[in-house]
């Protein structure tokens, strides 16, 4: 009994060490000339390419992409509307470097504080926003830090518009941390998509219009966002999104000489991914798969992935498989709890490995299935123990 109890829990470990996974090369195909580069497949989940990516790094205006994720949770969960309006404060007023331009007293809508984040990167919209939802910048920040935990990133904030060097994160993480924000807020990518955005101060007799700080949005086919950052201490940060033939990748460049420079490495990063990987669907590989259960209705249950998709290099698309270890459960069991450990190979290389999910519910037996099954159990195992 022992041993078997061993066994569950080392099984359970290694299901939650698999919630990404990387492709990226040993030795790497090229070198970016910045300080951390990361290159993330949305559709698989797959880091497709890491450069120094799990180095700390200073963010700069990183940081509000973590910002803008605790608000849409705000909106998303019905605490707040983008159409609410907060009075701006003093404080917000004085902050210094990029701005949307608020003045204090002023009222402004949450959508319009969004856009001055994700299109000029506002700190002053940042502030603002912070204390709509928590009253202080500093509670705001906590909720950004207890965020970070939750996702289990490597993420560490002092501020919510990041002019603070204290601030810490890692290409990989960051680039996670995206990955998480689209999935949970698809529609946010309408605010970082704007070429500009436009804002009249109330002392004002003309609108201020502003350009996106991202070039890449003008430069690359298929960008819609996503955040730049800079800090002397920083160099140039980029994270950069874009989505061709309905395949969206996500590319993190971090300490860069310049914004044309970190431009320019995210183009080769973007273009990288997607001249030289393909996804293949894995679902046809589980037909027929199930693994055991106990005292159920039925003996039986159908094996499923969370996400079938994965990452494969150009023209190995035909050598994919993969490996099923499977637990016996016992009923009642529930659609989309674990069962087991999926690992695919490409070209008999261990390429990822992903917890297996029970396809379908699985209600308890009747009180004689239970009965007869157990007995029968009970056995099996006398038998084995002879």
């Amino acid at each position: 009994m022992r041993r078997k109890c061993i066994g569950l829990i080392l099984f359970m470990l290694i299901l939650t060490t698999f919630s990404y996974t990387t492709l990226a090369q040993q030795t790497l195909p090229f070198e970016l000339q910045a300080s951390s580069a990361v290159l993330l497949d949305y559709e698989s989940g797959q880091i497709l390419f890491s450069q120094n990516g799990k180095d700390e790094h200073v963010p700069a205006s990183l940081v509000k992409i973590m910002t803008m994720y605790v608000a849409m949770d705000e909106i998303k969960g019905g605490r707040m509307s983008a159409q609410d309006t907060t009075r701006v404060s003093e404080r917000a007023w004085r902050m210094t470097g990029s701005k949307m331009f608020l003045e204090p007293g002023e009222v402004v809508t949450i959508d319009q504080l969004l856009s001055g984040i994700a299109v000029v990167s506002g700190n002053d919209a940042c502030v603002a926003l912070a204390e709509a939802i928590s009253g202080s910048e500093d509670v705001f920040v906590g909720r950004m830090n207890d965020k970070a935990r939750q996702l289990g990133l490597n993420l560490s904030f002092v501020d919510v518009h990041g002019l603070s060097p204290d601030n810490k994160i890692t290409a990989e993480d960051i680039a996670i941390l995206v990955y998480y924000y689209l999935k949970d807020h698809p529609g946010v990518i309408d605010y970082h998509k704007q070429q500009s955005f436009s804002y009249q101060p109330r002392s004002s007799s003309n609108p201020i219009v502003q350009s996106n700080r991202n070039g890449l949005l003008r430069s690359f086919e298929g960008a819609d966002g996503l955040k730049t950052g800079h800090l002397q201490v920083a160099g140039f940060n980029l994270v950069g999104t874009a989505v061709q033939n309905n395949r969206r990748m996500i590319g993190v460049v971090l300490g860069a000489s310049s914004e044309s420079r970190r431009e320019q490495e995210m183009t080769t990063l973007l273009n990288y991914g997607y001249r030289n990987f393909d996804l293949v669907n894995i679902s046809r590989l589980l037909q027929d798969k199930t693994t055991k259960v106990f005292k159920g209705r039925q003996t039986e249950v159908g094996l499923a992935v969370a996400t079938p998709i994965i990452s494969v290099p150009k023209g190995n698309e035909k050598s994919v498989s993969v490996g099923i270890q499977t637990k016996e459960v016992e009923a009642p069991v529930q659609a989309g709890s674990q069962v087991g450990v999926l690992s695919i190979y490409v070209e008999g290389e261990l390429n990822k490995e992903v917890p297996l999910l029970a396809a379908q519910d699985v209600a308890r037996g009747s009180w004689y299935q239970v009965l007869w099954q157990s007995i029968k159990r009970f056995f099996q195992d006398l038998i084995r123990t002879k």
